[in-house]
C-alpha cells in the first residue's frame, strides 16, 4: 500500500480572516472553509474536533483530526485559530481528499499487525497476540515485557493514487531502553513506517571535575495558581519516590523501569536531603538529592511553560486537568539515575492521556582508564560492553587491525591473518558500530581492543549493546592511538582508574532537565517531530529552553564538565548556518536553531522585553506550525502568532535573528528521504530593512 506524502497545506492572511462567515460553531466554520477551498462535502464534513476550542492571547484554538467511516484517517490533521469576532484567521491542516466508497477493507486483522511491527522493530523478539481489552478502533495485547501493552489502531490510510485504505497503527514502547514506536502497518500486513516518538540526547563528553553550587531550600508553588492550582504533592512522599499531579519522580538505578525502594516516609512536604559532592552519586544521601532535585525541576517546568501556553488543552502533562480540557492522567515519569545506560537522556512522549517518560542519567568523569605502555600513561574512556576492567587490568601485545581492505584498520570486517591471539588489538573508530570491531577483533583470538578516535576530539564511552562480545574496550585520542600503533608488538596494559573517579549526575543539571522535557512539548504541540529536519529543530528548540531558562549561551556544561558544554559551539556568536545544517545528525543540524534562540533572548532582552513574552512567542508559535516543520515554518508560526494576537510589534525582532543565521526571506529545506538540501537568505522584509 503505497501511502500519500500528505503535506501540509498553511491558510492564512497576515492575521486577516480567511473569510468573512463567523456564525455557527469552530467545526462548522473550518468545515464551511475546507468546502470554500474545493475541497468536496465528504471531506469537509470528515473533519472533526479533537477537543474543546480554548483561548490563549485572546485567540481561540482549535485541534481536529480527519476522520472516514468511523476511522481516524492516519497522520491528517488541523489546527485552526479564531480571531476575538470568532473569523477563521488561521488553518494549518493536510487533510486528505475522501474517495468514493470509503476505504478498501484490509485482508489481515489487528494481530497479524502487531505480529508484523513486532517482527520490523524487534526481530528477536514474538508478538504477545492475547487480547486485553478494546476502545473503539484501537486494540490492546498482552503487555508481554513491554512498558506498556502494545496497542492496535484501526485507521484509514491515503495512498499514493488518491484513494484510502483500512490499515493499523500500532504502538509499542520498550521498557529497557524507552523507546516509543508508532508503527504504520498496511492493511496487506506490510511494515509502511515506524516513527520514534522517543527522543535519544547523546553528547560528546569533555567532562572535567564536578561545579559545586550551594543548596538551598526553595519553597513550593503552594495551593491557588493556576499552574498548580493543588499545588505540587500529592498522596504519599518518601525521600527516594516524590509523586504530584505533575510529575512522579523517583529512583531508578535498577534497570527495571519502576522505582527503586522508595526510601524514608517523608511526612512535612520537606524533601532536605544534603548533597556531598565529594562522593559518588549514588552513595550516601545523594540519590535523595537527585530525586528530590529531578521533581523540583519537573514541576518548575510545567509551571513556567503552563503560564507561556502549555496547558491541558495544549497536551501537556497532568494527572488531574480539573476540567480545564484536554486529558489528564498523564504526569511526567521521571526516571533519576537510571540503570539503563551513562552520558545520556531521554524523554518518550506518547499521546494526550498516557505518561511520557524521563530518564536521567549519571555522566562519567572524563577520563576513567588508562593504557600503560611502559613508563607512559595514556587517557582512555571505556564501554557499555564486554568484560569490566579492574584495577590491574589486562596485558598483552599490541597489534594493529588488517581488515584485508589495505586501507584502514577500523577492524569493521573479519580481521586477515593469524596474529592476534592474545594481543590487545588497536583498531580505528568510525564506518561501523563499536560492537562490530569488537566481535571481529574477540573472533579473531584479540584479548582486547583499543579503539583510536578518528578526529581531534577526546575520547568517550563507547556505547553498544550485543552480550556477545566479552572481551574489554576502551578509546583513546586520535593522537594517542598513532602512539600506540607505532609501538606494535610491545606489551602494553588496559585497566581501569582506582578509585574510580567521580560520576556526575544529571538530575541535578537543569540545563539537561529543561532540554528532556522541550521533546514532550515540541511533540504534543507540534505534532511528528521525526526525520533529519524535524528531530534537528526539536534539539535545537530544547537547547533554546535551557538558554532562555538560565541566559546562559552553552549548555550542560555541569554534566560534561566543561565550559563548552555539550554543542560544538558557544551560541553567541556562532559561526554556522542554516546551509551548514545538513549533516544528517540531528544534534549538530539543531545548532543553528540553538543560535536563533539565543538571538532572540538577547534582542528580546535589549529591547526592554522579558523573557517571559519571548517563551510565549515560540510557545503560541507551535500552535500554526505543521507536523515535520523545517526553520522556516517554525519562523511563520510564531510569526502567525504575533499576527494574530496582537504581538507583531516585535515580528522585526524575529525576522532578524532567523535571517541572521540564514533564515530570511525566501529561505527554504527540502527533506527527500534522510537528505536535506537547504537554500538560505539573510533578506528581511523591507518593513524590517
Amino acid at each position: 500500500m503505497p501511502t500519500a506524502n500528505q503535506s501540509s497545506e498553511i491558510h492564512r492572511q497576515g492575521g486577516k480572516p480567511l473569510f468573512a462567515k463567523s456564525d455557527g460553531s469552530a467545526v462548522g466554520l473550518v468545515r464551511a472553509y475546507l468546502k470554500s477551498q474545493g475541497l468536496g462535502r465528504e471531506t469537509a464534513t470528515s473533519v472533526q474536533a479533537s477537543g474543546a476550542l480554548w483561548k490563549t492571547r485572546g485567540v481561540g484554538h482549535l485541534r481536529m483530526s480527519q476522520y472516514v467511516d468511523g476511522l481516524r484517517v492516519h497522520d491528517t490533521y488541523a489546527k485552526a485559530a479564531f480571531n476575538a469576532s470568532g473569523k477563521l484567521v488561521d488553518l494549518v491542516e493536510n487533510i486528505a481528499a475522501v474517495p468514493q466508497g470509503g476505504p478498501k477493507a484490509a485482508s489481515v486483522d489487528s494481530a497479524d499487525a502487531l505480529r508484523a511491527a513486532v517482527s520490523a522493530l524487534y526481530p528477536n523478539r514474538s508478538a504477545d497476540t492475547r487480547e486485553t481489552g478494546s476502545a473503539g478502533n484501537t486494540t490492546s495485547f498482552a503487555k508481554g515485557g513491554f512498558h506498556a501493552a502494545p496497542t492496535v489502531e484501526r485507521v484509514a490510510v491515503p495512498t499514493s493514487d488518491g484513494g484510502m485504505a483500512v490499515g493499523y497503527v500500532v504502538t509499542t514502547w520498550t521498557t529497557d531502553d524507552n523507546e516509543l514506536y508508532e508503527t504504520l502497518v498496511s492493511g496487506d500486513g506490510d511494515v509502511v513506517e515506524s516513527v520514534l516518538r522517543t527522543a535519544e540526547d547523546g553528547y560528546n563528553v569533555f567532562p572535567v571535575d564536578p561545579d559545586t553550587t550551594p543548596q538551598q531550600m526553595v519553597a513550593g508553588p503552594g495551593t491557588g495558581n493556576a499552574a498548580s492550582p493543588q499545588g505540587w504533592l500529592a498522596g504519599g512522599q518518601y525521600s527516594r519516590d516524590i509523586n504530584g499531579n505533575n510529575a512522579h519522580a523517583y529512583l531508578d538505578t535498577v534497570e527495571d523501569n519502576a522505582p527503586d525502594a522508595p526510601g524514608t516516609p517523608v511526612t512535612n512536604g520537606n524533601f532536605s536531603a544534603v548533597a556531598d559532592l565529594t562522593k559518588q552519586p549514588d552513595t550516601g544521601a545523594n540519590p535523595d538529592v537527585a530525586v528530590q532535585n529531578l521533581f523540583y525541576l519537573n514541576n518548575v517546568i510545567h509551571d513556567t511553560l503552563y503560564a507561556a501556553g502549555f496547558d491541558e488543552v495544549a497536551g501537556n502533562f497532568q494527572q488531574n486537568n480539573f476540567g480545564n480540557g484536554g486529558r489528564g492522567s498523564d504526569p511526567v515519569a521521571a526516571e533519576a539515575q537510571d540503570g539503563g545506560g551513562t552520558d545520556n537522556a531521554n524523554f518518550a512522549t506518547p499521546r494526550d492521556g498516557q505518561d511520557p517518560r524521563m530518564q536521567m542519567y549519571l555522566w562519567n568523569a572524563p577520563v576513567t582508564h588508562r593504557v600503560v605502555l611502559g613508563t607512559a600513561e595514556y587517557d582512555a574512556t571505556g564501554a557499555t560492553w564486554g568484560k569490566t576492567l579492574d584495577g590491574t587490568g589486562m596485558t598483552g601485545f599490541l597489534e594493529v587491525a588488517n581488515d584485508g581492505t589495505g586501507t584502514t584498520s577500523d577492524a569493521c570486517e573479519t580481521l586477515a591473518g593469524s596474529t592476534y591471539a592474545g594481543k590487545l588489538v588497536i583498531a580505528d573508530r568510525g564506518a561501523c558500530n563499536f560492537t562490530v570491531k569488537a566481535k571481529n577483533v574477540q573472533v579473531a583470538g584479540g584479548a582486547g581492543i583499543i579503539v583510536a578516535n578518528n578526529d581531534g576530539t577526546a575520547p568517550f564511552t563507547m556505547g553498544g549493546d550485543d552480550t556477545t562480545v566479552t572481551i574489554p574496550g576502551v578509546m583513546v585520542s586520535q593522537a594517542d592511538g598513532t602512539t600506540l600503533k607505532a609501538a606494535k608488538g610491545q606489551s602494553a596494559t588496559i585497566k581501569l582508574i582506582t578509585p574510580k573517579p567521580l560520576m556526575r549526575d544529571g538530575d541535578v543539571d537543569s540545563d539537561i532537565v529543561w532540554h528532556e522535557y522541550g521533546h514532550g512539548l515540541t511533540w504534543r504541540m507540534i505534532g511528528r517531530m521525526d526525520g533529519p529536519m524535524a528531530g534537528a529543530i526539536g534539539e535545537g528548540m530544547s537547547d533554546v529552553l535551557s538558554l532562555i531558562a538560565n541566559e546562559d549561551d552553552r549548555v550542560g556544561e555541569y554534566s560534561v564538565g566543561d565550559g563548552l558544554g555539550i554543542r560544538r559551539y558557544a551560541y553567541d556568536d556562532y559561526p554556522l548556518s542554516y546551509a551548514d545544517m545538513t549533516s544528517g545528525e540531528v544534534h549538530n543540524d539543531g545548532e543553528a536553531y540553538g543560535a536563533i534562540g539565543w538571538q532572540l533572548l538577547e534582542s528580546y532582552e535589549a529591547a526592554g522585553i522579558d523573557k517571559s513574552v519571548l517563551l510565549g512567542d515560540l510557545v503560541d508559535g507551535m500552535n500554526y506550525t505543521p507536523a515535520k516543520p523545517t526553520y522556516e515554518m517554525m519562523r511563520d508560526g510564531i510569526l502567525a502568532g504575533l499576527d494574530n494576537s496582537g504581538g507583531n510589534a516585535r515580528a522585526c525582532l524575529v525576522w532578524d535573528a532567523f535571517a541572521e543565521y540564514g533564515v530570511g526571506v525566501g529561505a527554504q529545506a527540502t527533506v527527500r528521504g534522510s537528505r536535506v538540501t537547504i537554500s538560505e537568505s539573510t533578506t528581511v522584509p523591507a518593513s524590517c530593512a
